[in-house]
């Protein structure tokens, strides 16, 4: 069977999720995920709250700044970055797991709110995902994606990341570009996220929203709420 990304991670090699750590520190990644971080605190004063694909977990370390009594959890498919993220969390009370959000163990309405950043696009079976964190997410709450959508203006792209890459390290300018077209490339179009969206249990109450993180219009929120 072919992969849209998964199966590639799974076996993700821990000098790969060192890289991917690297890439990641760029100014720029920063800003948005602390632009992601205080959206997503101004949802929940306290609770529970999961960040699917958390990859290196610097999503958790800035919710945790902002607001120290949400409960965090953190779920990745990738072993490496498991361990990457616990490094990185050390100190920070967070229950952090390796596992597919195809089905995971948490309870029935468990948490306060979902969330996941740039990896929707890499799930094999993006309807069980969805019909998964549905289950485990608790009645009248939302689950937020943050996700790059691939009918962007290429134009505005170019422009903004070229004024974007201009605070960063020569490394980063060079590879940095390299990773987000690849990204572009492989990442939905909206309609095909609503169609996804459409065979799960969220199919009465969504939102697409486009919207921009760190200064590039790239990006979607896509909230899901649990309201059945």
């Amino acid at each position: 069977m072919s992969t849209r990304g998964e199966k590639h991670f799974i076996k993700f090699p821990k000098f790969a999720a060192n890289l991917y750590d690297y890439l990641m520190s760029a100014k720029a990644i920063r800003f948005q995920i602390n632009e992601i971080a205080e959206y997503l605190v101004s949802k929940i004063h306290q609770g529970r709250l999961l960040d699917v694909g958390t990859g290196h977990g610097r999503l958790l370390i800035a919710i945790n700044k902002l607001n120290p009594k949400i409960e965090l959890y953190g779920l990745d498919i990738s072993e490496s970055m498991i361990q990457l993220a616990r490094k990185n969390l050390a100190g920070i009370p967070v229950d952090i797991r390796w596992g597919n959000i195809r089905k995971s163990d948490y309870n029935d309405n468990f948490f306060d709110i979902v969330t996941c950043t740039g990896s929707f696009y890499l799930w094999d079976h993006p309807e069980e995902g969805l019909e998964e964190i549905y289950r485990i997410l608790k009645f009248n709450h939302s689950t937020y994606l943050f996700e790059t959508y691939r009918e962007h203006d290429k134009e505005k792209v170019r422009k903004a990341l070229k004024s974007s890459l201009r605070q960063e390290n020569l490394f980063i300018r060079l590879f940095g570009p390299f990773s987000l077209k690849k990204q572009l490339s492989m990442t939905y179009k909206i309609p095909e996220i609503e169609s996804i969206i459409k065979k799960t249990s969220f199919k009465n109450s969504y939102k697409i929203n486009k919207i921009t993180l760190s200064g590039l219009p790239i990006w979607l929120r896509i909230e899901l709420k649990k309201s059945n």
